[in-house]
C-alpha cells in the first residue's frame, strides 16, 4: 500500500501516512525474525497467495511455540491464525487493483480517524 503523495496534506491523511509507516516498520521486523529462522522466506515463494497465507501463519506459530517452549516466563504467545484484518476488506485482486487500492486507503483512512485511533497519533 502506497502512502498519500505531497507535503501539505490534511491531518486525516498524514495520520494515515503516519500509521501505514509504523505499520510496515512493524511488518518488515517480522519478515526479517522470520527469514532468519526460515529459509523459504530468503527467496520467491512460488505458491498461489491462499497457500503463501497458510505458511506465513505456520511460521509465525512455530516461531511462538518455540520461543515459549524454550525461554522461561515469556509472555503468552499469539496465535495469529484467526487474525483477520479490517472487516469487509477482503482479498484485493490484481485486475482492478488501482481503483481497489484507492479504495482501500480511503477505508483506512477513515478507520484511522474514527474508531481506530490512538491517543498518540496526534502528537506526530
Amino acid at each position: 500500500m502506497r502512502p498519500f503523495p505531497g507535503r501539505n496534506l490534511p491531518r486525516e491523511r498524514r495520520i494515515f501516512n503516519y500509521r501505514l509507516s509504523r505499520a510496515r516498520l512493524v511488518v518488515e521486523n517480522a519478515f526479517g525474525i522470520l527469514s532468519s529462522q526460515w529459509r523459504m522466506y530468503r527467496r520467491v515463494i512460488e505458491v498461489q497467495p491462499e497457500v503463501a497465507d497458510k505458511f506465513v501463519k505456520a511460521t509465525c506459530i512455530l516461531h511462538n511455540f518455540l520461543r515459549r517452549t524454550t525461554q522461561a516466563n515469556t509472555q503468552r504467545a499469539i496465535s495469529v491464525a484467526d487474525v483477520e484484518p479490517l472487516p469487509g476488506l477482503g482479498r484485493i485482486a490484481a485486475n482492478n487493483s488501482a481503483r481497489e487500492a484507492i479504495r482501500v486507503r480511503e477505508v483506512f483512512t477513515s478507520y484511522f480517524n474514527a474508531e481506530g485511533t490512538v491517543r498518540w497519533q496526534d502528537d506526530v
